[in-house]
């Protein structure tokens, strides 16, 4: 059976001007790759600086609703973005935002932080704070003619017995440059109101859910594209969510450096190299696989939301899509894990810089 080494998280993921990769458990302090002696051979070092991008992404599966909340930093400016699913009717809500000139978009510290969309009309605020255990996210999203305004107050914790984290480290693609995300896996406790002009408010009593905290930093190729999967919810009564992607930013030795990895229950598997196929279109079904028997699941698309970005020298196309998982997954326990229509967002993109 596939297994991947989880090791003592260090400190600094650069050492000696040279990039630490592995997969650890835990955290660090903080998430920065900067000081990689010559990332790019023939750029200065604060050249080779803007090419690192940053994302923190914030999915949740709570009541009736299921989304995601991200915000991605392009250096000169940011993005935010809540996009989330009515998972009953199927409907799809979606704000949208870009931040002007800020020092930085994305924190680098795991311990205690806040990044924050301070429009009025898109105020949304994501915080952390290790200390109190505490990780907030708090939005306030005014709608318009055709789409209600949207509330929410959704709180989790950095320790329970259902938490579970990890960093992955891995060349992107090459050994000269690094690619990192930090993942935890928590429940969280909060609700979504809506409220239509001249309607009453749809209000949500707070309730229990399930929620998936990612942030990532990542040297950039001038073009890249992937497909990244997504689960989250409850089964057995334990807590499940995993990630599996297929990007042109992985490693070259994808066995030993991938950020793919299923969280169960408190425990934490990193998966082996998945193949993601959708022969008959995008919004048909998606079929995932790995070549050790712990990956087999397919995904069903029922709605897309998709997103073309133009801003000065970046270009990027997005598809965000919600759906359904069925199939099997195996522990690092070796506990087969079956479900069927387990809630779950995938993602294909290109972006050229």
């Amino acid at each position: 059976m596939y297994t991947r080494q989880l090791k003592k998280c260090p400190q600094s993921f650069v050492q000696d001007g040279k990039p630490v990769f592995g997969t650890f458990a835990g955290h660090s302090e903080r998430l920065d790759i900067r000081g990689i002696k010559q990332p790019y051979i023939t750029l200065p070092t604060f050249v080779s600086n803007l090419r690192i991008k940053s994302r923190i992404s914030y999915f949740f599966n709570i009541g009736s609703y299921i989304g995601c909340i991200e915000f991605f930093d392009a250096k000169m400016f940011g993005f935010s973005e809540v996009c989330f699913w009515n998972k009953t009717t199927k409907q799809r809500f979606v704000y949208r935002s870009v931040m002007g000139p800020r020092r930085r978009f994305v924190p680098h510290s795991l311990i205690q932080a806040i990044t924050a969309n301070y429009s009025k009309r898109r105020y949304t605020r994501l915080s952390w704070d290790r200390k109190n255990d505490k990780l907030s996210v708090i939005f306030n999203l005014h709608g318009s003619n055709g789409r209600p305004g949207s509330n929410g107050a959704l709180i989790s914790k950095f320790t329970g017995e259902q938490v579970g984290e990890i960093i992955t480290s891995s060349p992107a693609p090459t050994s000269r440059r690094s690619s990192v995300h930090y993942m935890l896996s928590t429940p969280l406790h909060g609700a979504i109101s809506q409220e239509k002009k001249h309607a009453k408010p749809k209000t949500m009593t707070d309730c229990e859910g399930s929620a998936l905290f990612e942030m990532s930093r990542t040297y950039m190729k001038f073009r890249s594209n992937g497909e990244l999967i997504t689960g989250i919810g409850m089964l057995n009564d334990r807590q499940i969510s995993f990630r599996l992607q297929v990007t042109s930013q992985d490693a070259v030795e994808n066995d030993a450096y991938n950020a793919n990895v299923l969280f169960y229950g408190g425990s934490v598997t990193p998966l082996p190299p998945v193949v993601i196929t959708h022969p008959y279109g995008k919004m048909e079904k998606w079929i995932i696989q790995d070549t050790e028997n712990m990956v087999d699941l397919t995904f069903t698309p029922v709605s897309d939301n998709p997103n073309v970005i133009s801003a000065f020298i970046l270009r990027s196309e997005y598809h965000t899509i919600y759906g359904t998982f069925e199939g099997t997954l195996l522990t690092a326990q070796g506990e087969k894990i079956s479900f069927r229509s387990l809630p779950g967002i995938s993602k294909k993109f290109r972006i050229r810089l």
